[in-house]
């Protein structure tokens, strides 16, 4: 987004007469600092306000991942977001679920040049025939690969083309996998996600 249109969008934000919080109060002071020609005050500002935002709306994405299954125990959701920014950005959140010895893992990638091989390989399964434990799979109608060795299992889908959804899978059984994919809001997942 060029800078003069985030500005703008910054701006506009202000402008809407909602509550005013902390971030309305970075936009204000960016502002201010804008019309005085400080410009690097004002960015610094807006900065900050841009990252507020960006926390807001990961707090907001971590009910994305599901919650644990009747039996199983979750972590919090650990979001990498932010780290992501110096690799080209996008969402980037993960969740681990326990029960015994067995554990499932969902990650959730959005937005980023980091998994264009990954979702480019779903879309052409005549790639896939290269590796004995990759087929092609499908939840729904998501398209994806399933990979498996050594008690391990791990899905990988293509939501929308756009946003790649993995579930990790050790010492459980299919049933469990599917239980979960089926916790999962994949309608959420793409108005929260899709560029």
């Amino acid at each position: 987004m060029k800078p003069a249109n985030a500005l703008f969008g910054l701006l506009m934000i202000v402008s809407v007469g909602a509550v005013a919080d902390e971030v309305e109060d970075q936009i204000k002071l960016g502002l201010e600092a804008y019309q005085a020609k400080d410009y690097k005050v004002a960015i610094d500002e807006l900065n900050y306000a841009v990252a507020q935002m960006q926390e807001k709306l990961n707090s907001e994405n971590q009910t994305l991942l599901p919650e644990p299954l009747e039996g199983w125990t979750a972590s919090e959701v650990e979001n990498t977001s932010a780290a992501m920014a110096m690799m080209g950005g996008g969402t980037n959140m993960s969740r681990s679920y326990q029960r015994g010895e067995a554990s499932v893992e969902i990650s959730l990638i959005a937005g980023s040049p980091m998994i264009a091989g990954a979702l480019a390989m779903i879309g052409n399964p005549m790639v896939m025939s290269g590796s004995p434990d990759t087929k092609p799979y499908r939840y729904k109608r998501i398209k994806g690969m399933r990979q498996a060795s050594d008690g391990r299992v791990e899905i990988t889908l293509s939501v929308a083309g756009q946003i790649m959804y993995q579930i990790k899978a050790y010492g459980t059984d299919d049933a469990a996998i599917e239980q979960y994919l089926n916790a999962t809001d994949f309608n959420k997942i793409q108005s929260a996600l899709l560029q």
